[in-house]
């Protein structure tokens, strides 16, 4: 069976809610801390000039703006014949959830995982 669904969390460096989601999936069984890919978002301030950077691009892509974000998408694979016969298939991610702040996203998390992971639950 194939795992179709990936958790993403969005965080950066400096973020005091960030580092509290963090912490707390430290205490989570590894097969659960294992399902979550923590993302860098790179982000301008303007408090801060020389903060600069770009968003990643996966953040661009689905949007995120804030962090931290979680974000669980789910992975399609597309196919079509082309006018020679080939077929062509490309990966497509769509987003299925999408919590923000870190007290939304410790409450949602064991359902998340539950419902989108093969995480051994203990």
């Amino acid at each position: 069976m194939m795992k179709t669904y990936h958790l993403y969390c969005f965080t950066q460096e400096g973020c005091g809610p960030c580092n509290t989601l963090k912490e707390h999936v430290a205490t989570l069984p590894e097969s659960q801390q294992a399902e979550i890919d923590f993302v860098p978002l790179k982000v301008t301030r303007k408090s801060q000039p020389y903060a600069r950077g770009t968003r990643t691009a996966l953040a661009e892509e689905h949007g995120i703006e804030m962090t931290p974000t979680l974000l669980v998408v789910d992975e399609t694979v597309m196919c079509s014949i082309e006018d020679d016969g080939d077929e062509y298939c490309d990966g497509i991610e769509v987003a299925v959830e999408l919590f923000i702040g870190a007290t939304d996203i410790i409450k949602h998390l064991p359902a998340t995982l539950a419902s989108y992971t093969y995480a051994v639950m203990d």
